[in-house]
Parts: structure tokens; sequence; C-alpha cells
């Protein structure tokens, strides 16, 4: 019934962190066909030690980096599960959850993919669903929005509190049991994040998979917002849980992989939105990248910070992208033979 694909590359420890969560999952033993692992042309020896500790794994390695979409449709291609649950390297299972979302997706079936809630280690959670990227999100900070107007724009889940406890009709708190879980609604929403989702085979089919001219970032979001205009059902699942340890796999480049996300984001608003769209909002976006190398340039004393440092070279570096005319090979494209 099941098939899960993981994408990585240069990932060894957390691959097997996470090949271990799997195995030791045993809620998915009735439904798990096949684990399938993708390498994206790795060079710490993620491949030896895959048929080393988990012979059980099927491994596709690519001789190179073609990023995440090309390599989902290749592990999805291999796969033969009526269901596909596909993984970053950077995440962790927790025993009996994905079972439940396995069962939300078999007793619905409006729903194409859905996605969990994403947890820190400590079990807090992270932002698990996203917006439509939009001229209102680059005009308007979205945290603004999400304070002003949390039940709308609010992308992280349930809090902590609210994980802990229910309301109940008589108006009092209890804490959280098994009771309470129906406080969890399942609602949908516009795009998921990808790091843990389950997609229905023959949604994927329905559009053809992921989008390969998104080498990496919101490859996800293009398939959710093709899935929607067919009228299938893109869902936020509470109920299961899934550890994200956020970061991980671009944090070591992480300047280049912010100028990726660039390069993803003006494929996707030119893809999905008109040219004179698509100029306003690289307008904006360049009016808010000189304005923040001038603001950090005017106040030194900032960049005593690391992160701020860091900042301004992300900036720096994004608006010399922006003089180059925008090339495809300036993000994590450049980084990707070492």
């Amino acid at each position: 019934m099941l098939s899960i694909v993981i994408i990585t590359r240069n990932t060894k420890e957390l691959v097997a962190n996470l090949l271990e969560s799997i195995r030791k999952d045993h809620a998915l033993d009735p439904f798990l066909r096949e684990v399938i692992l993708v390498d994206n042309g790795s060079s710490d020896g993620t491949d030896t030690m895959v048929k080393e500790r988990f012979p059980w794994v099927s491994l596709l390695r690519n001789t190179e980096n073609r990023g995440f979409a090309a390599a989902a449709n290749a592990g999805i291609l291999r796969s033969a599960g009526e269901y596909v649950f596909l993984l970053n390297s950077d995440t962790l299972l927790i025993e009996g959850e994905v079972a439940k979302m396995l069962e939300f997706m078999a007793t619905n079936r409006g729903v194409g993919i859905c996605g969990p809630q994403l947890v820190h280690g400590d079990m807090t959670p992270q932002r698990s669903y996203a917006h439509i990227p939009s001229l209102l999100f680059e005009i308007v900070p979205r945290s603004f929005l999400e304070f002003v107007l949390p039940n709308r724009f609010s992308t992280k889940g349930p809090s902590r509190r609210d994980r802990a406890f229910a309301r109940y009709p008589g108006g009092e708190c209890r804490a959280l049991d098994s009771n309470c879980e129906a406080s969890l609604v399942s609602r949908d929403v516009p795009s998921l994040i990808g790091a843990a989702v389950m997609v229905r085979r023959e949604a994927l089919d329905s559009v053809g998979g992921f989008d390969e001219r998104f080498f990496f970032f919101l490859e996800e979001t293009d398939l959710c917002l093709r899935l929607k205009e067919r009228e299938v059902k893109v869902v936020f699942f509470p109920q299961s849980r899934v550890i994200h340890l956020q970061g991980r796999t671009v944090r070591r480049n992480w300047v280049r992989g912010r100028i990726q996300y660039n390069i993803s984001l003006y494929k996707f608003i030119r893809k999905h939105r008109g040219t004179s769209y698509y100029r306003a909002f690289q307008a904006v976006r360049v009016g808010k990248c000189f304005f923040m190398i001038l603001l950090l340039s005017m106040v030194p004393f900032l960049l005593v910070h690391e992160k701020t440092r860091r900042t301004y070279s992300y900036y720096f570096g994004l608006f010399l992208w922006h003089l180059r005319a925008c090339p495809d090979d300036a993000g994590l494209l450049a980084s990707s033979p070492g």
C-alpha cells in the first residue's frame, strides 16, 4: 500500500537516523511495501552505509545532483505503492504517526496529498503548510499578517499549549487525551511543506509528478497548486507528527540556498502569473534587497553579529544576482559538484 521515497545528498548520518526510525515504526509493518532512497550524487559514503546497514532499502543513485524534483520523480517511477510518502533526509518518524496519515488518506478519497504537523526535536510545532507566493506577502511581512490575522495566515499549526489542552463545550480545559485528538482538525490548505508529504499515486499521475524545472524549493507548492486546479484536495493533517530537523540539509550553503529559493520563486511566479505581475513582483524584491543593503551599510555596528553578517552577504549576493539577470546557476547548482 505504501512506498516511502527519500531524497538525500551528502547527509549520511541523517539518512541513517531516518532509516532507523522507519525500521522501528512497527505500526507501518502491515502497510509498507518498500523504502526507496534516491541519492543525488553523494560523496560521503551514503551508498556504502545503506548497503551495509539497511539492505532492505532500494538504493537509486544518481551520478550528479539532479535536484529534488527530478530525484523525487525517479523514486516515484521506481515505486509501486498506492500511496507515496516523500521524505527529506532531515526527518524522523515517530512510531504510529504515519499510520494515522495513511488511514486518513484511505478513508478520504478526495484528498490527493496531505502533510503532517512538522515538529522540532522537542515536539514544538514548525510551519507545516504554506501560502502561495504573492505580491501581498512581498509587500506586507508574513509575521505581521500572522499576528493580525492568526486564524487566516498562521502556518505553524497548533501551539504547544493547544496540543496540551482542548476546549470542551462547557468551557473548561482538560489535559489532552485520546478524545481530544478531534480538536486537531485536518483542513484544506494552499500548499504543504515538502519535508514530509503523502501523495495518492493517481493524483501524481494526473499532473505528471513534479515539475523538474524546479531544482530545489517550491516544487511542492507548484505540485499542490496544480492538484488544486484539478479540484484535488491538499490537506494539512495535524493529528500526525513528523520530526523535522529544520535546515540541516541547506545550512552548509545557506547563502546559496537562499539564492536558490529566489531562482525557484521567480520560476514559480513566471509560470503561474502574467508578465506584468512578474515584473512588479521582481521590482518589489529588488527594492527590498537594496533597502537592506543600504540599511546595514549605514549602521555597520550591526555587522558585529555573525547572523547579521550572513544576512548582509545574502542580500549583497542577491543584488549581484539581479544585476547578472538572475541566472539559474547561481544558487545550489554552483556548489553542487563539491
